[in-house]
C-alpha cells in the first residue's frame, strides 16, 4: 500500500513539474510573440551604403554622400529622399514581432531563397543590417510585411513595408527630376532667358490687392503677379498661366542621363532659375538629336536628355503667357502631376 502512495506521489510530482514546464514555456512563446521591438539597433546616421538584391538577381547599390543619396553606377544619379527615408524608417525605426521559427513556415510568409534582400553598410563598408523581404501582410499592397534576417531562422511580422520604397525603375529609386528634391529650394521668384529674343525675364512680384472688392473671405497670403519682359515691352501675364510653366520646371523629368565628358555641341540657350532665396540654378539647353534635346544642369554638373517637346516648352511665348491655358495645359500634357 506504502509502495503505491509513493508511485501516486511520483506520478502527481511529476504531472505538476510537466505543467510547471508547459506553463513557462507558453509564457516564454507568449512574451516572444508578443513583444514588439526593432529588428536591429542601427541609427540612420550610421548607414552609409544600401545594396538592394531583386528576386531576380539584378544588384543596385547606393551610398550616401554628406547628406545626399546617390547611385553612383549611373553617373551619381541623386535618389529620391522620401523614398529612402521610407526604406530606412521601415527597417530601423518600425517595431516588429516574431511569428514563427519553423523552415516550414517560409513559403507561407514568402520567405523564399530567391526572395529579395536588403542590406545595410556602415561608412567601413561592413553590414549593419540583412533582411530578407517576404509578402506583404495581407497583400502586396499592404503597408506591412514579413521579414528574416538574413542568417537566422526567425521570422518577424514588420509593421512597415520596406518594398514600397522601390518603384519599377532599374534602377528603382532615382530621382527623374532634372532639379532633384535633395536640394530643396524654395518658391520660384524669376526666370532670365538666354539665347531667347522673344522673352528676357518672366519675374514674381507682389501686389496690393483691394480686398474690399472681393467677395467671401480675404485671401489668407500675399497676392503675387507675374510680369513678363518681352522684346516688345513689359507686361502683366495670366497668373494661372505663369504658375503652370513654373511648376513645370519644378517637376520637369529627364529621360536619361549621359556622360558629360562624351558631349562636344555645346549649348547655344539657357535659364536662369532664382529662388526666392536668391538661389541661382542655370539650366543649359544644347542640341537636339531626333527627338531629343541635351540639357545641362549647371548646379549638379549633371547631363540628361529630355523628349524635345518638353524642351521646347522651356521657353514659353506670348501666346502662352498672356492667355488662358487648356485643361489640361500643354505642360501637364507632357509632365504630369506625380506623388513623388
Amino acid at each position: 500500500m506504502i509502495r503505491w502512495l509513493v508511485a501516486l506521489a511520483s506520478v502527481l510530482a511529476v504531472l505538476v513539474l510537466i505543467e510547471d514546464y508547459a506553463v513557462e514555456r507558453q509564457r516564454q512563446h507568449d512574451a516572444l510573440h508578443g513583444t514588439l521591438r526593432p529588428l536591429a539597433t542601427v541609427s540612420k546616421t550610421n548607414v552609409a551604403g544600401i545594396v538592394a538584391v531583386a528576386g531576380n538577381g539584378r544588384t543596385w547599390r547606393y551610398i550616401r554622400v554628406d547628406s545626399t543619396w546617390r547611385y553612383p553606377a549611373y553617373f551619381d544619379a541623386f535618389v529620391q529622399p522620401q523614398r529612402i527615408d521610407h526604406l530606412l524608417n521601415s527597417l530601423l525605426q518600425t517595431s516588429a514581432s516574431v511569428v514563427s521559427s519553423e523552415s516550414r513556415d517560409m513559403q507561407r510568409y514568402g520567405l523564399l531563397p530567391n526572395s529579395p534582400t536588403l542590406t545595410l553598410r556602415s561608412p567601413s563598408n561592413s553590414t549593419l543590417l540583412s533582411i530578407r523581404l517576404g509578402r506583404g501582410v495581407p497583400d502586396i499592397r499592404s503597408a506591412e510585411s514579413y521579414v528574416q534576417l538574413v542568417g537566422a531562422d526567425t521570422i518577424y511580422h514588420l509593421h512597415a513595408n520596406p518594398a514600397h520604397a522601390f518603384d519599377s525603375g532599374d534602377p528603382p529609386m532615382l530621382d527623374l527630376r532634372v532639379r532633384p528634391r535633395v536640394l530643396k529650394r524654395k518658391a520660384i521668384n524669376r526666370i532670365s532667358f538666354s539665347g531667347y529674343p522673344n522673352l528676357k525675364t518672366l519675374y514674381r512680384e507682389q501686389r496690393e490687392m483691394d480686398i474690399s472688392s472681393m467677395p467671401g473671405a480675404p485671401p489668407s497670403g500675399p497676392i503675387y503677379a507675374w510680369i513678363g519682359a518681352f522684346a516688345d515691352g513689359t507686361r502683366d501675364c495670366v497668373t494661372p498661366s505663369a504658375y503652370a510653366y513654373v511648376s513645370f520646371l519644378d517637376r520637369l523629368s529627364w529621360s536619361a542621363l549621359i556622360d558629360p565628358t562624351s558631349y562636344a555641341e555645346g549649348f547655344d540657350r539657357a535659364l536662369f532659375i532664382i529662388d526666392e532665396d536668391g538661389a541661382v540654378d542655370t539650366l543649359d539647353v544644347g542640341a537636339t538629336t531626333g527627338k531629343t534635346t541635351t540639357l545641362r544642369y549647371r548646379t549638379t554638373g549633371q547631363m540628361f536628355t529630355v523628349p524635345s517637346m518638353k524642351a521646347n516648352l522651356l521657353f514659353p511665348g506670348e501666346d502662352v503667357l498672356l492667355d488662358s491655358l487648356s485643361k489640361p495645359d500643354p505642360y501637364e500634357q507632357v509632365e504630369p502631376y506625380t506623388p513623388f
